[in-house]
């Protein structure tokens, strides 16, 4: 009887434990995405050419280490919705040039909403 109730006191702690070790490393991810995060700089502007309207995204990678990311697009104006993708690989920031990219796509009118998000990971 005794073995049978220290068995379930040691099931209850090992399930706690595991618990615990869950939610620890469930936090850490998301603060090294935010850390990730915080090494670029974007920019976004609307560039004519002739007829040809574009939104350029640039990202800079401004930390050490190199970086994978995938970009997502939605620019929304007043000729309708244009989707764009890309996935640009970010030298470290003392690289110079391979620690900036751009990514233009044809959009259908001068103006509107962008909406761009990323996913970035370390390489």
């Amino acid at each position: 009887m005794y073995v049978l109730a220290a068995l379930q006191v040691l099931s209850v702690f090992i399930a706690l434990c595991a618990g615990a070790a869950a939610a620890l490393g469930q936090s850490a991810a998301p603060a090294a995405a935010t850390d990730l995060q915080s090494c670029l700089q974007q920019t976004g502007d609307y560039v004519t050419r002739g007829k040809t309207v574009t939104y350029v995204i640039g990202i800079t990678n401004t930390c050490a280490k190199r970086l994978r990311c995938e970009i997502y697009a939605n620019i929304s104006g007043s000729r309708g919705s244009s989707l764009g993708h890309a996935i640009m690989t970010l030298g470290p920031a003392g690289s110079g040039a391979a620690a900036q990219q751009t990514y233009t796509m044809r959009v259908k009118a001068n103006g509107g909403i962008a909406q761009v998000s990323r996913d970035c990971k370390a390489l």
